[in-house]
C-alpha cells in the first residue's frame, strides 16, 4: 500500500492540458520528469514533445497501466520508486508534474537545492503554497532563497472539477524558471537569509547588527526606516539580494555567522517533525 501522503488528485481535463502544454517551451531534446504519473495523462502529452520523458509513480495500480501504456515507447522511461531518494540528472532537464500537495515542499527543495541542473519547472500546487514560495502577502524565506537563483510565477488556475477527487483547495500551475544569471555564491545566500529570519530579535536591526560593519549599517538603517522594514517578512527578496553583495565583502569572522545554518535549521526542523510522528 503507498503511503497516504502519496496520494494525490489527478487532472483529468486533457483538453486543458494539451493547450497548457503545447504553450509551453518544450523540445524535443529537453529531458522532461513527470513526478506521480498516475494513469499517464500528463506523461502521454509530454513525450508529444519530447524524446526523453521521465515518469516516476509509486502506486503499484497505477505502475501498472504505464507499463502497458508505454510498453512500446522508448522515448519514456518508467521509474516505480520514490521521487525524493531518486538520483536527478546529471545534466540539464525539466519537470512537468501533478505533485501530492503534501509533498510540495520536499520536492521544491529537491529539484531546486544547489546541485540541481534544473533549467524550469510546473508544478501543480495549491493556491496557498505558491503565495509562500512567491512571497506573495508577506514575503518568506523560502522565496528570498529561491530568488537568488529562480523566477517563479502561476501561469494558470486550475477548476477544481477536473479533478479527481475534486480538492478541498484551490489548484494553480507554479512555474520556476533558472535566471539568467543567478547569484554566485547560492550556499551562503541561504545561510545569509536562513540565519536572518531565525534570530529571536524584535527588530531585524539588531540581527543586521551582528553581519554588517559600521558604515555599512548606516546606510542599511536608512533603508530600513525609510521602508519601515522592522521585521525579515517585511523586507523584500530584491533587497535581501542587495545587502548581501556588501556582505560578500566582509571578511571570514562575518561568513563564520551565518555559515552551515540553513542545513542547521533544516535538520533541527526534521528532529521536530520526527518527535511529532513519534507521539501520534
Amino acid at each position: 500500500m503507498v503511503d497516504i501522503k502519496y496520494s494525490q488528485n489527478l487532472y483529468t481535463n486533457g483538453g486543458n492540458l494539451r493547450r497548457i502544454i503545447d504553450a509551453i517551451n518544450l523540445n524535443s531534446f529537453d529531458t522532461v520528469i513527470d513526478i506521480g504519473a498516475g494513469k499517464g495523462v500528463i506523461t502521454q502529452e509530454l513525450v508529444k514533445h519530447c524524446d526523453n520523458v521521465i515518469a516516476y509513480e509509486l502506486d503499484p495500480r497505477y505502475f501498472d497501466i504505464l507499463e502497458k501504456l508505454f510498453k512500446d515507447n522508448p522515448n519514456v522511461i518508467l521509474r516505480n520508486e520514490d521521487f525524493l531518494t531518486s538520483t536527478l540528472p546529471n545534466k540539464k532537464y525539466k519537470v512537468f508534474a501533478n505533485i501530492p500537495f503534501s509533498l510540495t515542499s520536499d520536492i521544491i527543495n529537491k529539484i531546486t537545492d544547489i546541485d540541481s541542473r534544473l533549467v524550469e519547472a510546473f508544478l501543480f500546487v495549491q493556491k496557498e503554497s505558491s503565495e509562500r514560495y512567491m512571497g506573495i502577502f508577506n514575503n518568506t524565506q523560502i522565496a528570498t532563497i529561491l530568488s537568488s537563483t529562480y523566477d517563479l510565477c502561476v501561469i494558470e488556475n486550475f477548476d477544481r472539477r477536473d479533478f479527481n477527487p475534486i480538492p478541498n483547495v484551490d489548484v494553480v500551475l507554479l512555474r520556476i524558471t533558472k535566471k539568467d544569471n543567478p547569484e554566485t555564491e547560492v550556499k551562503l545566500y541561504r545561510d545569509f537569509v536562513t540565519y536572518i529570519f531565525n534570530q529571536m530579535n524584535g527588530n531585524v536591526l539588531d540581527t543586521l547588527k551582528k553581519l554588517f560593519t559600521f558604515n555599512q549599517l548606516k546606510y542599511i538603517k536608512k533603508q530600513l526606516k525609510r521602508n519601515g522594514y522592522n521585521i525579515p517578512s517585511d523586507i523584500p527578496s530584491k533587497y535581501y539580494l542587495e545587502i548581501f553583495q556588501y556582505f560578500k565583502t566582509n571578511g571570514l569572522d562575518y561568513r563564520k555567522r551565518v555559515e552551515g545554518y540553513y542545513t542547521k535549521h533544516i535538520n533541527q526542523h526534521l528532529g521536530r517533525e520526527k518527535i511529532n510522528r513519534t507521539r501520534i
